[in-house]
């Protein structure tokens, strides 16, 4: 990937002069300023408030044309043509002199490795985090080769609007094993018959007034279902019937964290599963602290149209090593790569055309647990230091 990195320069004059160096660069362009930086360039007198460290980047990337990320020891603002938001650290503060280079020289590394700039942003925060948490009066600056493997690493990614809620239920099981997704009611009762005990209703194409007495019979009988058995029972989407319903959770897709009333869901007590398909979608889950995290497309899938890269079995293995918090990996599952996820340590594997599609569910569902079986008696998949891109660079 051709891309430049201009940073932490010290006075007007030299701002002036890198930006006639960005309008002539070729490729994508990161422009990383402190806020003191960013201020001088705008002609402020300050940046002090949160808004006014957004409205200062959404103005420079747009007068630049250049994904911006703006450093503070209280968190980095970053505006990316992926997502734009806090990086932070809500319990500590991060102070060192030496900090900004490890940052530059991280987020660097990871352009050129092939990763979205905010997705590199993230590791950059990963690998500054680390070195200052060994500083103990050092001078020179150096994360340790896994870092990226630490969750104390990991920085909270906010969402689109605000939101101060963050810890939701823990799982009655945190082995959440088998996780069959099914469409209606009537296939959440056939599963969890044949002994399913994690199942997820999700009704597609049903928004609108006009689907809502559907959706909420369909959710009431899939509870009753569930509750006869002690399966756990999560609604895609629907969490507003889910929560007047008495349902047990709710799963959520990005693009559903911003429309949701996440503090309700989190004041009824319903567990919250979310998905994600990259660093900055993890960091955005993990910032709001769900009961699992689902990383996914493990492997193609013809379920939903999606942008993302296939992930695979290592970083699955590398979500699983990170997160402390049960990891379900989704698509494009069948009976050897439910072993193989299981290996990786995922808490739970979803399957829906696996079971739904299968000439006989009941069988389907037999040999899916008993590869889950397997893959977790066996040895364990090693992660990678790093997981790989799950974005195209162009994107």
């Amino acid at each position: 990937m051709n891309s430049t990195v201009w940073t932490f320069v010290t006075n007007a004059q030299q701002i002036q002069q890198r930006i006639l160096q960005i309008s002539a660069s070729p490729g994508p362009v990161l422009l990383c300023l402190n806020r003191h930086e960013a201020a001088t360039l705008l002609g402020l007198p300050t940046l002090g408030q949160p808004e006014i460290v957004a409205q200062a980047a959404a103005r420079l990337r747009s007068a630049l044309g250049a994904s911006v990320v703006i450093t503070g020891e209280d968190g980095d603002y970053a505006d990316t043509p992926q997502a734009s938001g806090w990086l932070s650290y809500p319990s500590r503060r991060l102070t060192h002199a030496g900090g900004d280079n490890v940052f530059v020289d991280a987020v660097t590394r990871a352009l050129t490795q092939g990763f979205v700039v905010i997705d590199a942003l993230v590791i950059a925060c990963m690998a500054r985090s680390d070195a200052l948490s060994q500083t103990a009066g050092t001078i020179s600056l150096q994360p340790r080769p896994d870092f990226a493997q630490r969750s104390d690493n990991l920085p909270f990614f906010s969402l689109p609007q605000a939101t101060t809620v963050s810890g939701f239920a823990a799982l009655s099981d945190a082995d959440l094993d088998l996780y069959a997704v099914v469409d209606s009611a009537d296939w959440v009762a056939r599963v969890v018959a044949a002994g399913v005990r994690t199942v997820q209703l999700r009704i597609k194409d049903a928004e609108g007034e006009q689907h809502s007495a559907m959706v909420r019979e369909e959710i009431r009988q899939s509870i009753r279902a569930t509750t006869a058995t002690g399966a756990q029972l999560f609604i895609n989407d629907h969490w507003q019937l889910a929560i007047e319903e008495g349902a047990y959770g709710v799963h959520l897709g990005q693009e559903d964290l911003h429309i949701a009333d996440l503090a309700a869901i989190s004041q009824a007590g319903l567990r919250l599963g979310i998905s994600t398909h990259a660093y900055w979608e993890v960091c955005r889950a993990w910032a709001l602290q769900p009961s699992y995290i689902a990383c996914g497309p493990i492997h193609p899938t013809q379920a939903k149209a999606m942008p993302w890269i296939p992930q695979g079995n290592d970083n699955l293995a590398y979500w699983c090593k990170l997160l402390p918090v049960p990891v379900v990996g989704i698509a494009g599952m069948d009976v050897a790569r439910t072993e193989e996820a299981a290996a990786c340590g995922a808490a739970g594997v979803a399957v829906i055309s696996g079971i739904t599609a299968a000439a006989s569910p009941e069988t389907a569902i037999d040999q899916l647990q008993e590869a889950l079986r397997r893959g977790r008696s066996g040895p364990s998949a090693s992660a990678p230091l790093l997981p790989k891109s799950t974005l195209s660079p162009s994107v």
